[in-house]
Order: C-alpha cells, then sequence, then structure tokens
C-alpha cells in the first residue's frame, strides 16, 4: 500500500486486514447481548401484549401436539413469522424438564437472540476499529426501545438479529453467510426483503457473488414457502390479508401519520425515546453518504448506508401499503436507523471514538436509553415485571384476559365461542376454540376474496395463485360469543367481567352469551 493511502485509511479509521483480533470483544458484546435480552423479557414477562399471545399459541400447540394453528384443534396460517413460531416451540420443549412454558422459552430465545446480535454486531465494530463499547450501546439503544420491549414476543428481536447478521455477512463480504441470514430474515418476516436488497446491493463482496447469495438464501426460506403453499393453503402468512384490509384505528391513523395521529396522542413521551434514535440515525446516514462518496470512511462502511436505506425504504413501503399502525410495525426501521446513528457516528469520528470522551459518551447514551425506557412505562404498570407494557393498546389488561381466558375454557368446554375482537391471549389461556379470522380459515375466506377483487390485476394473479390450493368448507356453528358491554350493562344470568384495560382504553365489561348470529 503506498504511504499516501495508508495515511488517508488510518485517517478515516480503517483497520488493515489480519490487524483485528479474531474474536476480539465479541464473546463479551454476546454476553452483554444476552444479559439485556433476559432483563428485558423477564420485565415484559407479565404484560405481554395480545398478538403475542397468538404467536405462543402457536408454539404451544406445535410444541405440544405438532398442530399448526392457533387453537387447539382448527389448523390455520395467521402466525406472521413461521421462524419465530418454530423457534419458540424447539425452546418450549427445551425448557419443558424444568417445568418451563412458552414464556421461559421466550426469554430464553431472546437471551440467544440478544447474544447473536451482540457477536454480529462486535464482528462489525472491530473490523472498522471500533471498541466493543460501540456495539454494546447500539444494543441498549434497541433492546430498550419502548415500541420494541412493548412487542416482545412477536419477530422483533428476531428482525434485528437478522438485520445485525446481514450487515456482519454484508461487511465481511461472505456472501454464503448473507444469503444464510437472508433466508432466516425472510422466514422471520417476509417484508425483510427491503433490507435484503438494499444491503447486497450496497455490499461489494456480496454484489459480486450474488447469485451465491441468492441460491443459499432460497435454499433456506424456499422450502418453508413450499410446504406453506401445498399443505396450509398459502405461502405467506394470512396476516398479509387481515393487516392490509383493517381500518382499526380510526380515519387517518395509518402506518404514515400514526406515530402522531395516534401514539403521541396517547403517549407522547414514549413516542420521543422511542424515535430520537432514529432521527438522529437519519442526520448520520445523510452524513454517511457524503463521507462514502468521498472516501472519507473504512471500507465497507458504505453498508451502514445500505441499512439505513433499508430503513427508510421499510418506512416507504408501510407508507404507500397504508396498513393500520400497528407498534411493531415500526420496529425495523426504527431498529435499523438507531444501529446507525450508533455505529454510524463511531466510524464518523475515526480514531477519535477510543478516545476518553467517546467512552463517557458512550455511557451517558446507554444510562440515557434506560432511563427513557423506565420514564415511558405508564405509572400504573409498576413494579417490574410490569402489568402491560409502555406501548398498550388492548381492550384489556393482560392479566385480566388471562382469567378471563381460563374462566370461558371451563364454561365453554368442547363448543365454539366467537372472539370479542381480540383473541390471542383468551385462545391461548382458554385452550378451547375461540373464532376468528386469525384461527378458522372459514372465517376468513370472505377477506381473502375480497382482497383479491380489491387487488391490481398483477398483485391479483399472484394472490390468486398463491391461494390455488386452498380449500375451505362451510363456517361450523358456533353457539357462544364474548361480546364487549358498558360496565354493569350485561344480562342477568350470563357470566361477565369487568376490565380496566390499561392506558388507552375506558372501563368494560366481557360477557359470554349464546351467540347472536
Amino acid at each position: 500500500m503506498p504511504a499516501a493511502a495508508g495515511r488517508a485509511a488510518a485517517s478515516a479509521g480503517a483497520v488493515r486486514p489480519g490487524a483485528v483480533p479474531a474474536r476480539s470483544g465479541a464473546w463479551v458484546v454476546a454476553g452483554f447481548g444476552a444479559l439485556l435480552g433476559a432483563g428485558v423479557s423477564w420485565a415484559a414477562s407479565d404484560g405481554l401484549i395480545d398478538d403475542t399471545y397468538i404467536t405462543l399459541a402457536y408454539a404451544r400447540n406445535l410444541a405440544e401436539s405438532g398442530h399448526w394453528g392457533l387453537t387447539p384443534r382448527m389448523t390455520s396460517n395467521a402466525a406472521t413469522s413461521p421462524l419465530n413460531v418454530l423457534l419458540l416451540a424447539v425452546f418450549t420443549v427445551l425448557v419443558r424438564p424444568v417445568g418451563g412454558s412458552p414464556v421461559l422459552a421466550l426469554g430464553v430465545l431472546t437471551a440467544v437472540l440478544g447474544a447473536l446480535a451482540g457477536w454480529w454486531l462486535q464482528r462489525v465494530a472491530v473490523r472498522w476499529g471500533l471498541s466493543a463499547g460501540w456495539p454494546a450501546l447500539a444494543l441498549v439503544v434497541v433492546l430498550l426501545n419502548p415500541f420494541l420491549a412493548s412487542a416482545l414476543g412477536l419477530e422483533v428481536v428476531l428482525v434485528f438479529t437478522c438485520v445485525a447478521g446481514l450487515l456482519a455477512a454484508g461487511v465481511a463480504g461472505r456472501a454464503v453467510l448473507f444469503g444464510v441470514a437472508a433466508g432466516a430474515g425472510l422466514l422471520a418476516r417476509l417484508d425483510v426483503v427491503v433490507f435484503v436488497v438494499v444491503l447486497a446491493l450496497a455490499c461489494a463482496g456480496v454484489r459480486r457473488r450474488l447469485p451465491v447469495a441468492v441460491l443459499a438464501c432460497a435454499g433456506v426460506a424456499l422450502p418453508w414457502f413450499a410446504v406453506s403453499w401445498w399443505w396450509l393453503g398459502s405461502a405467506i402468512p394470512d396476516t398479509f390479508v387481515i393487516k392490509t384490509l383493517q381500518r382499526s384505528f380510526g380515519e387517518g391513523r395509518t402506518y404514515l401519520r400514526g406515530l402522531w395521529t395516534h401514539y403521541a396522542l396517547n403517549t407522547p413521551g414514549t413516542v420521543l425515546v422511542a424515535v430520537v434514535p432514529a432521527v438522529v440515525g437519519v442526520v448520520v446516514l445523510g452524513v454517511l453518504v457524503v463521507a462514502v462518496l468521498r472516501r472519507r470512511v473504512p471500507v465497507g462502511a458504505g453498508a451502514l448506508v445500505g441499512l439505513g436505506l433499508g430503513g427508510v425504504g421499510y418506512f416507504a413501503v408501510y407508507s404507500v401499503l397504508g396498513v393500520p399502525p400497528y407498534q411493531w410495525y415500526y420496529v425495523p426501521p426504527l431498529v435499523a436507523l438507531s444501529v446507525v446513528a450508533v455505529l454510524g457516528v463511531g466510524v464518523l469520528l475515526g480514531r477519535r471514538a477510543r478516545g476518553p470522551v467517546a467512552r463517557g459518551a458512550l455511557v451517558g447514551a446507554g444510562v440515557a436509553a434506560a432511563v427513557g425506557l423506565g420514564v415511558s412505562v405508564p405509572a400504573a404498570a409498576w413494579p417490574l415485571p410490569w402489568a402491560y407494557p409502555p406501548v398498550f393498546g388492548n381492550f384489556a389488561t393482560p392479566a385480566e384476559y388471562r382469567r378471563i381466558g381460563a374462566d370461558v375454557g371451563v364454561l365453554v368446554g368442547d363448543e365454539r365461542v366467537a372472539a370479542p375482537g381480540e383473541i390471542g391471549t383468551l385462545a391461548y389461556a382458554c385452550r378451547c376454540e375461540v373464532v376468528d379470522a386469525f384461527s378458522d380459515p372459514a372465517v376468513l375466506q370472505p377477506l381473502v376474496e375480497r382482497r383479491i377483487a380489491q387487488a391490481g390485476p398483477v398483485l391479483g394473479a399472484l394472490l390468486e395463485l398463491n391461494y390455488a390450493r386452498r380449500e375451505v368448507g362451510a363456517p361450523r356453528p358456533v353457539p357462544w360469543e364474548l361480546a364487549w358491554t358498558g360496565p354493569g350493562t350485561a344480562a342477568a344470568g350470563l357470566p361477565s367481567w369487568s376490565t380496566t384495560a390499561g392506558t388507552w382504553r375506558t372501563p368494560g365489561e366481557l360477557v359470554l352469551r349464546p351467540a347472536q348470529g
């Protein structure tokens, strides 16, 4: 290397190949990620949201009887993340000898995923000459984000880990590993394809061996999609149909505007804590683009630009789709841009990132992230484990739903009961046949037909192909229903339960009554 070029690389903070220790600090950061994941899981263990219990019910049924469905006897395909369900089922089996439940399995899995994410982020940091404090701070900012913590048990941590794996493989130029991480990401959430495409183009080592990466990705992901299409009647989860048709948040509260028209109105402090790192990430992304074009950053740092653009692109895609503003939909772009904010600042600082001022800033930022999560937890949810998470919009608290579900299971036995608008926690605690579009393909079928009719010619043709093997019989009778009424208004003689509904909803009453059609 010519002397001038060597000085330029050094000034940019680059590390010469061979000068990087093979596993420098990786075990330390991985251990920190495991502890952080376990801690967040414990804090959330009593207050998991309703959609998380959909995933836990799928995992428990798979672990106990090999059954793929939300309820014990109806086969369904409404698990958005098949990989998350499969992993939770495996860990449910592993913790069974110690009397563990799917909730404990979730805690162990989250710790493992936190460790993997930490390992991969540290491998990236080492290549850019950054100390272990930078990936550790990235773990803190991401795993303590109140939107992610509020959706724990869904695929939010799994997506973070897959994206970290994509980044590490891309920076290292390992096309096969990139393809494996890409396949896992697609099974975690199909929309991770946005990050896969952008990072593949941004990483020169992967771009040069793109066919190899594509083959590895196909080898990991295609078997499940084929099995799902043949066996479950749809290659993609049915939640695509359910969620793209939903307008349950009210007029104007779509994904594009939801942070401000929905969440900021109810919990402004939580939104501020969650969004600030991503806003910093957008600013850092702009500076990184200029630095990459002027070659003032280490080799491979353009991958951070790809990660940031993936986050922006993800937000744009969901905004165009106009889906409801569920909190976990915001997690992938928040995660990507938060990682860009932390590692990007370290890259831009170069050798100054290893100085005492930088170390103090890292500690301060970590403390601020921890305090931010604590401040964002509603007062009524303390002490830990919290009764419900910082971002919470269900009709009843998790504890109330668990109690109601257990009672309903005793009352209805083997008979079917219609869900009252939310199904996850009730079905998990009930272990009975709770019926709605998430659990019964016959109830979902009109929505499938409606979605195909509303789609354009291209999407419509793809959806028809996707559902070509779908065979659904006539809906079976549902003799019971759970319905919401005002406090004290349930008819005499009918079982009913009062609810407080956490932070956003007014108190209500859930009544079990004969189905009214």
